[in-house]
């Protein structure tokens, strides 16, 4: 069954520390009016919505559920954050061999279930993960977007205005 679009929907994949960091910050932004939040563990993801769901009546409207991939197909945007952690002494290319299998069970499954919206990539290695997406999805390049260094720039501010005293 094909949905429509909803484009007040969004999905986190990865309820860790980035993906709940980053569906309290949607739920804040007032840009969505739905959320599902999925991580491998489903009481995790659960949590996190119930959790972020508290701070509902400080930011407007939105309903917050953790679900799974049948819960995405008309969503927006689907933000990537699953990932293992880059542990002390690990090289970015020991990463991603970690991370590329996580994709694998991951990205497939969204695109099985013929979602038509954007896929945004956070895990890192970034770069490299966006274009696994791309290939594992077989969605078009310009559906499959990478943060890029958009972590990197804010540090980059901070820390100059922190130098400059401004």
């Amino acid at each position: 069954m094909i949905k429509t679009i909803n484009p007040r929907k969004a999905a986190v994949i990865g309820c860790g520390f980035v993906g709940a960091a980053t569906a309290f910050t949607l739920m804040q932004s007032r840009l969505f009016t739905e959320m599902v939040l999925l991580d491998a563990n489903y009481d995790k993801a659960d949590g996190e919505a119930k959790d972020i769901s508290h701070g509902v009546p400080f930011a407007g409207q939105m309903k917050i559920y953790a679900g799974g991939y049948d819960d995405l197909m008309d969503a927006s945007i689907v933000i990537v954050t699953a990932g293992a952690n880059q542990k002390p002494n690990e090289t970015r290319l020991d990463l991603v061999h970690k991370n590329v299998a996580i994709y694998k069970s991951i990205i497939p499954e969204i695109a099985k279930r013929n979602f038509k919206g954007i896929l945004l990539i956070v895990s890192n290695p970034v770069d490299i993960l966006t274009y696994a997406a791309v290939k594992l999805s077989g969605f078009p390049e310009k559906r499959v977007i990478g943060s890029g260094t958009v972590l990197d720039t804010a540090r980059l501010k901070y820390a100059l205005s922190k130098h400059l005293g401004t």
